[in-house]
């Protein structure tokens, strides 16, 4: 992995680097410690399953290794952080692969409530970054449904989600969400595919999907539905970086079978979600009427449980 962050508690990743290292922890303990053959070894955060890793490399590097890099730690390290060995079983930084959508975790305590907590608190964040990059606006109404989905899928269990792909696993475990009445104008693309394909349909000056009003004829039913599908995780090796995504589509019946009308890829962001993160909890820019939609769908499974 080429990333860390220096406490359990942060929202910051950072890319593994001498200097910037040894600038923010002054080469003190607990970050330097005494590792194997009591060799002094330099520890860290894991930002997607709050584990301890080691650094590797920063001062001398293996053979045939380029960079520096973290590697997660078999143990608790004392002042870092302690063993989750599920979560970290599940960390794409250290094993990478396909998750299958119905895979879960078995607990909930540790990474997967921290990240319920973090959607919740951060959900006009989460909806932003989504409309940013689907150009698709959708009401309360449609955000609620989601939430729901969410919910029912304990998405938060899901074994790839992580601390750094919250906003896009939410839409991936949100199952289909219907158009109609939702603010589209935004995507060009999708647009001029509704206007092809999607007959009777046509985009009111609000910019919202709806139907054409034809005197004398029946109203058309428009039945399209957005679902986030195939989530991907690439990463290389131990050292190398690592990329997510997954397909946003467009989907409408034809007869009797299912047909997309309209797909992207969407690449993950986690330095963005975590630029956001990071700013004031006051910021004029913030919507926390939806803040307080997550809270009021999933704020009950915070609560303690007797």
């Amino acid at each position: 992995m080429d990333v860390y962050k220096l406490r359990i508690e942060d929202t910051e990743s950072k890319i593994i680097d001498k200097d910037l290292f040894e600038a923010e922890t002054f080469r003190r303990e607990p970050w330097y410690q005494p590792g194997s053959g009591d060799k002094l070894a330099q520890f860290a955060v894991c930002p997607a399953c709050d584990n301890p890793v080691q650094l590797v490399g920063l001062y001398e590097l293996p053979p045939n290794v380029k960079n520096p890099y973290g590697k997660h730690a078999t143990k608790s390290i004392q002042g870092i952080a302690p063993f989750d060995g599920e979560a970290r079983n599940d960390c794409p930084y250290f094993k990478p692969r396909q998750h299958k959508k119905s895979d879960r975790k078995a607990g909930f305590d540790g990474v997967p409530r921290k990240i319920l907590k973090l959607l919740i608190e951060q959900f006009d964040r989460v909806v932003y970054i989504l409309e940013k990059q689907t150009q698709v606006v959708l009401s309360e109404k449609a955000l609620r449904g989601m939430l729901q989905r969410y919910k029912g899928e304990r998405g938060y269990l899901y074994t790839g989600a992580t601390l750094r792909n919250v906003p896009w696993i939410f839409a991936y475990m949100s199952d289909a969400t219907r158009l109609f009445g939702q603010k589209i104008d935004g995507n060009v693309e999708l647009v001029k595919a509704i206007a092809s394909e999607v007959l009777g349909a046509e985009i009111g000056e609000n910019g919202r999907l709806g139907t054409k009003n034809l005197p004398g004829s029946k109203v058309p039913f428009i039945d399209l539905k957005m679902s986030f599908i195939r989530h991907r995780i690439v990463k290389d090796n131990e050292a190398s970086g690592l990329v997510e995504s997954m397909e946003f589509v467009v989907s409408q019946p034809c007869k009797g079978e299912l047909v997309y009308i309209h797909k992207d890829v969407i690449k993950f962001d986690p330095d963005w979600f975590e630029r956001l993160i990071r700013m004031p909890g006051d910021h004029p820019y913030r919507r926390m009427d939806r803040v307080n939609v997550a809270r009021e769908e999933l704020g009950d499974l915070l609560e303690p449980r007797s």
